[in-house]
């Protein structure tokens, strides 16, 4: 009688570990676009059942580039797919929220703040092998920004502290994904 049990408890657990092993319940991506700004970044998700997934991309610029350029930033987009066939397969639609923490220059205009919002995008997962996934997202959003301007990259002259609400495009993504 002990065997048949103990027979029986190792089959249910070699069948219950084999399917979890087959399942793609996670996934970590980068988003290929954002690393030609010099961007880096990655984003780790997780299904919730066969229809919804959660994410969470991160999103980190250092650099100082030549003259004082600077895109900087730290960035995290947390949000929710729902999947139109099943999780990390076919098309999807995602809500997101936005909160950023930025240092840029742009033109003759040096900006710093913070900014925090939420989206809705809408992309598509093609599959290139059983682990391996090519995702095409793009989305728009609404943030409230909070920065100060300044005049010039270097001599760091204030121009003034703005805030208002800007509509974007916050998700455009070409990302290469790992299903495990």
């Amino acid at each position: 009688m002990k065997k048949i049990i103990l027979t029986y408890a190792l089959m249910t657990a070699f069948c219950l570990c084999s399917r979890v092993s087959q399942a793609q319940f996670y996934s970590v991506n980068t988003n290929i676009p954002a690393l030609a700004t010099t961007t880096l970044n990655m984003e780790l998700s997780m299904t919730l059942n066969r229809k919804v997934s959660v994410h969470l991309p991160v999103y980190y610029n250092p650099f100082v580039f030549s003259g004082n350029r600077k895109i900087q930033n730290f960035t995290v987009m947390p949000g929710v797919r729902y999947w139109l066939l099943e999780s990390y397969v076919s098309g999807f639609v995602g809500v997101n929220t936005i909160g950023s923490k930025y240092h840029f220059t742009w033109k003759d205009y040096r900006y710093e703040g913070l900014a925090f919002g939420a989206g809705i995008s809408a992309g598509y997962a093609y599959l290139l092998s059983p682990r391996w996934n090519l995702e095409l997202e793009g989305g728009i959003g609404l943030v409230w920004a909070d920065y100060t301007k300044y005049r010039c990259e270097e001599c760091g002259k204030k121009v003034g502290d703005e805030n208002r609400w800007y509509a974007i495009p916050n998700k455009i993504a070409l990302s290469l994904v790992y299903l495990f």
